[in-house]
């Protein structure tokens, strides 16, 4: 026993001799070179082996790289605006593309070696995706704008609408293998959302920096500078995605806070959902309520609970009536801002109903759509499209139907309905322990009221929603794995334990 330990022992001290032995060859190469002149090759050979550590450090601890990925893909887009002279070498979306597909090559070797089950990638969330990727794939043949194939403007936006959403499913069904890796995704995921209110909180109390200030004059204040008021935007791409995130955070972190054990995760949860219930309001964004009210209508239908379902509807329908024919409260400024979600005749609405309608006499000779990626730098000017392409969607499902066609937009819808169908009769009638199940119906209500967001903004497939809505809904695919696994706990829990006399 003790020569297997000190063999133990020795084996780790020679791979750490090796690794510093790597460091020290680098460095000696590195200042060479410094030293003859040569600073770029000198500098390559330095951070080499730096390279070379983390990539180790990313091969055997994968969850390492999700933590980098998931950092990334929560504050790339407010980190544009402190990189106005300084912009990132490569596209956002290439960026994230790299990310996305090292740690699923990692992952599938790692399968391939025996350390992670493969067989997890055989969810039915992924076979309904892959509808929605080959038909994306079919859309490169589509020459409605008589342009020919255009590939940079195709594979710029098949990447993040089709690619993505693959590649966050596959990362999710391999990586998180335990109830635990679920509650720690949760937590780093409602630290980061304390971080964005707090950022709103001090745009709010405090102002905004110099950088906020650049981005808002080079055009931000036509949409966040309005009648009733300042839209805080915290660290996200704007307003309207810091709001529908967080109606998505109250709704999920709200609901997981009723359901997970112990009173401390409680109370911390609670207190993150109320948080982002001030982010949504500070943030002004109109369809965030009905996100937020959509999420909760779903999780009483969830519930199986008449009781509850008949007191939640009959709370909606007092606060929507509150707010549609009452004029309480108007003096604030957020409650005013809310109010106007319920005004027909809002100005921004109507602009935007008057801009659906002028697409729709285009959009009905181009059922198959304009093309993915297509816009004012690749419709030429006299094109019938250019009108299509130059005007502001504002909504996801609107961009999808403009670029893909009716065709697209039903198949898109369609596959969600279907997903939804499925995590509810996983929730309903495949999950045993009563914890999980209510956190698999926390973060399956978050992502389906999303699709609302969809509608009223283009937010759903923007960062940092993505991997969110879709982690969810494969988390919640996941759901029957995780309740075997629990039960298995359970059983050999009370095997283990003594008889009584």
């Amino acid at each position: 026993m003790l020569n297997e330990k000190l063999q133990d022992i020795r084996t780790e001290l020679q791979g750490k001799w090796g690794i510093l032995a790597v460091f020290l060859l680098g460095w000696l190469l590195c200042l060479k070179y410094i030293l003859g002149g040569n600073l770029p090759i000198g500098m390559m050979i330095g951070i080499f082996p730096l390279v070379l550590l983390i990539g180790g450090l990313f091969i055997k601890k994968p969850m390492v790289l999700f933590a980098v990925l998931f950092t990334v893909n929560y504050f790339i887009m407010g980190s544009l605006r402190y990189l106005i002279h300084h912009p990132l070498p490569l596209p956002i979306s290439v960026i994230m593309d790299i990310l996305y597909l090292t740690l699923v090559c990692i992952l599938l070797v790692k399968c391939v070696w025996g350390h992670y089950e493969i067989r997890k990638i055989g969810i039915g969330i992924l076979f309904i995706y892959l509808i929605w990727v080959l038909y994306c794939l079919i859309q490169a043949f589509n020459n409605t704008c008589d342009t020919g194939f255009e590939f940079t403007a195709w594979s710029r936006d098949i990447r993040p609408y089709a690619f993505h959403t693959i590649y966050i499913i596959i990362i999710f069904a391999i990586l998180f293998r335990k109830v635990e890796h679920i509650k720690w995704f949760l937590y780093i995921w409602a630290i980061f959302t304390l971080l964005a209110v707090a950022k709103g909180y001090w745009q709010r109390n405090h102002g905004f920096d110099q950088y906020e200030w650049w981005w808002l004059w080079s055009g931000g204040e036509r949409t966040h500078f309005i009648n009733s008021g300042v839209r805080y935007f915290s660290f996200f791409s704007d307003a309207a995605n810091f709001g529908s995130n967080m109606a998505f955070c109250t709704v999920t972190f709200g609901l997981t806070a009723l359901y997970i054990k112990g009173w401390k995760s409680k109370i911390f949860f609670l207190g993150v959902a109320l948080a982002s219930g001030y982010g949504l309001m500070i943030a002004g964004t109109r369809s965030a309520l009905f996100v937020a009210l959509a999420g909760f209508v779903l999780y009483t239908l969830l519930s199986k609970n008449w009781k509850l379902f008949l007191s939640s509807t009959l709370l909606i329908i007092l606060a929507i009536g509150f707010l549609k024919f009452t004029t309480i409260g108007d003096s604030n400024r957020l409650i005013h801002r809310m109010r106007t979600a319920f005004d027909p005749k809002d100005a921004s609405l109507q602009v935007r109903l008057e801009n659906q309608k002028a697409m729709k006499a285009y959009m009905k000779e181009a059922p198959w759509g304009i093309g993915m990626g297509r816009d004012a730098s690749n419709v030429p000017v006299n094109n019938k499209y250019r009108l299509v392409s130059t005007t502001a969607t504002d909504s996801t499902l609107i961009y999808i139907w403009t670029r893909t066609g009716i065709i697209g937009l039903t198949i898109y819808l369609l596959l969600y309905v279907a997903t939804m169908i499925g995590g509810c009769y996983i929730v309903l009638f495949k999950i045993k322990n009563k914890e999980l199940r209510g956190i698999l119906t926390a973060l399956l209500c978050g992502a389906a009221c999303m699709m609302v967001a969809a509608y009223g903004n283009l937010i759903y497939l923007q960062y940092p929603n993505g991997l969110l809505i879709f982690g969810c809904e494969t988390l919640v695919y996941l759901g029957p794995y995780f309740d075997k696994q629990l039960t298995k706990q359970k059983e050999e829990k009370e095997n283990a334990d003594p008889q009584p006399a």
